[in-house]
């Protein structure tokens, strides 16, 4: 999110716990403006819905695009990320809930990070009972890694996430209407918008070009003779980093 967003107000000065009027304004379009980017996605992925009014995707093409077997990372990831949001839900200080929605999302970062891979090859290395428990409680404070034996449907997991992360948004306007919400409330806000945004860009970029692919085929339909020498590009999922 730019500087220059409306959703930045400029009368904002450097004291962290002044008081701004209109802050609370600010906040309820930028929860406005995600929960409703939040809830197109989701109907995307309902299959019902022209993609930008560009062509239907339909469920056959999501199920296509994201096959079970090749999203175990990702689901087990989302999973968990709505699992510790929902946990969260229930806190019903304003403050006390952004900073838990904040480390949330800070640890869900480190968690699905580059960084953390080499980290987590000494998963399988024989602990002590002691040491287990220690490694359970000091890595991660709200962010909840359960055990999956098995394997969970993506998209089901997928529509799960949405459902929490629009609850979250709206929770950021229950109580904060007035001297809860200062400039160090609001700059908490965006940081977790902005991590949420990266995953939202993600699967934004991956339904474009699912679109994209989709539209080739329907003109090669229409007039086969034009595509015969162009092999449309595989589609690749960012299914390690979600």
């Amino acid at each position: 999110m730019a500087a220059s967003s409306p959703l930045y107000p400029s009368s904002v000065t450097n004291v962290s716990n002044q008081i701004h009027p209109g802050l609370y304004e600010y906040l309820a379009e930028l929860v406005s403006k995600r929960v409703a980017t939040i809830k197109y996605i989701r109907k995307a992925h309902e299959g019902n819905t022209h993609w930008f009014n560009t062509i239907l995707l339909t469920k056959d093409n999501l199920a296509n695009m994201y096959p079970n077997s090749s999203m175990v990372k990702r689901t087990n990831n989302f999973y968990a990320l709505g699992l510790s949001l929902g946990a969260i839900l229930d806190i019903t200080n304003p403050v006390d809930y952004i900073k838990a929605l904040s480390q949330i999302m800070n640890e869900y970062e480190r968690h699905t990070s580059d960084d953390s891979k080499q980290k987590m090859k000494n998963i399988f290395r024989k602990k002590s009972k002691d040491e287990n428990a220690v490694d359970n409680t000091s890595d991660y404070g709200y962010l909840i890694i359960p055990h999956i034996p098995f394997e969970i449907d993506y998209l089901e997991t997928f529509f799960t996430l949405i459902d929490i992360m629009a609850e979250a948004y709206h929770k950021l306007l229950v109580g904060t209407e007035g001297p809860i919400c200062t400039q160090s409330y609001f700059e908490l806000v965006l940081k977790c918008d902005g991590k949420v945004k990266k995953i939202v860009t993600m699967i934004t970029k991956e339904l474009d070009l699912l679109a994209r692919n989709a539209i080739k085929e329907e003109l090669k339909l229409i007039d086969p003779l034009s595509f015969m020498a162009k092999i449309s590009s595989p589609i690749e999922l960012d299914s390690e980093n979600a």
